[in-house]
């Protein structure tokens, strides 16, 4: 084994976090965890993994389980498509691989919301197969040592140190993901950087040359597009209509009444009139904000809009809002209860 492999390893051994999603080799709960994972903070993830676990066990209860309900256990860790693709994934491998996440890379990349990294991830520690997992954490780590500015945000160079990490993989090949994975997001992080507890020191160039902060390169991220939106809670003060988005982000994800733009309470109730033949009777702005995502910046003025008949508009309760129905963050942070 290698000098680097062994000091990694290690390391790990004896600073790897205590997860619940560690410890077994089960590829639901490893696969589970990997999606979770994905743009979302470890101590975030935890709580949810562990709910999830208790109603969902299962890729056949997953392949099963209620839109609803499963938007509903997903609520708050955003990124929606990646709740969508649970189940068209979970769908696949029970009718395709008998409800076992497939131990292959050609069968696992085929899969709805798997890519190079998660399909290394869950390969490399459910089946301790040869595939390296190369994320932010990881290029960061391998830029630092080797003093590299490629653009680590482009594919060639993912490509490049998903090759490099595979042939220098000696064994224990999924600890050696996760040493990573943890080594990244505990010791080289992007802003604090604790060289002097990290394993690797005596071999990266960026600490050697006092460089480390140099390092990853990434080119300029595009701005975000900007957005305003009149957001509309419409209730006879009873219930309240959600709707399924009908584009965008969050598209078929519930929503209130979205209008693409600010406009003169005035102008809402004729808006509201024309588009749903609903009668405001009275309309209060209530609260003024913003929601960021990854591309966009929503700026929003929340209102509460109150009609005498919803008529047969989806309409909700409080509680079946608070226990049912889910709502992405964006508009949970305006509801008006």
């Amino acid at each position: 084994m290698n000098t680097f492999y062994s000091l990694i390893l290690s390391w790990f051994k004896e600073n790897k976090r205590d997860l619940p999603w560690r410890g077994n080799v089960d590829s639901y709960q490893i696969y589970l965890s990997e999606i979770m994972l994905q743009q979302t903070r470890v101590q975030a993830v935890i709580p949810y993994f562990n709910r999830f676990i208790q109603e969902v066990p299962s890729f056949y209860d997953l392949a099963n389980i209620a839109e609803d309900k499963l938007f509903k256990l997903w609520e708050g860790l955003g990124y929606y498509s990646r709740a969508k693709n649970l189940k068209k994934c979970a769908i696949e491998i029970v009718n395709h691989h008998n409800g076992v996440f497939p131990n292959s890379y050609k069968d696992a990349i085929q899969l709805p919301g798997i890519g190079a990294y998660t399909a290394g991830a869950i390969l490399s520690r459910a089946y301790n197969l040869k595939y390296a997992a190369v994320d932010g954490n990881v290029l960061r780590i391998f830029t630092r040592l080797n003093l590299d500015d490629s653009d680590i945000l482009k594919e060639s160079t993912k490509k490049q140190y998903k090759e490099y990490i595979e042939s220098i993989m000696d064994k224990d090949y999924g600890a050696f993901n996760e040493a990573l994975m943890d080594l990244g997001a505990t010791i080289c992080m992007p802003k604090v950087a604790l060289c002097d507890k990290c394993p690797l020191n005596g071999l990266c160039k960026a600490y050697k040359e006092n460089k480390v902060f140099e390092f990853p390169k990434k080119k300029i991220k595009p701005e975000k597009e900007y957005f305003e939106y009149s957001m509309i809670f419409i209730t006879d003060q009873d219930r309240y209509i959600f709707l399924p988005k009908e584009d965008g982000v969050l598209k078929g994800l519930n929503a209130p009444i979205l209008l693409d733009s600010y406009m003169s309470e005035f102008e809402i109730i004729d808006s509201i009139k024309e588009k749903y033949d609903l009668d405001i009777q009275n309309i209060t702005l209530m609260k003024k904000g913003k929601h960021i995502f990854s591309h966009q910046l929503w700026n929003i003025k929340a209102y509460i809009a109150y009609t005498r008949d919803l008529k047969d508009y989806p309409s909700y309760s409080i509680e079946e809002i608070n226990t049912q129905i889910a709502l992405p963050t964006a508009y949970k942070k305006f509801l008006p209860f």
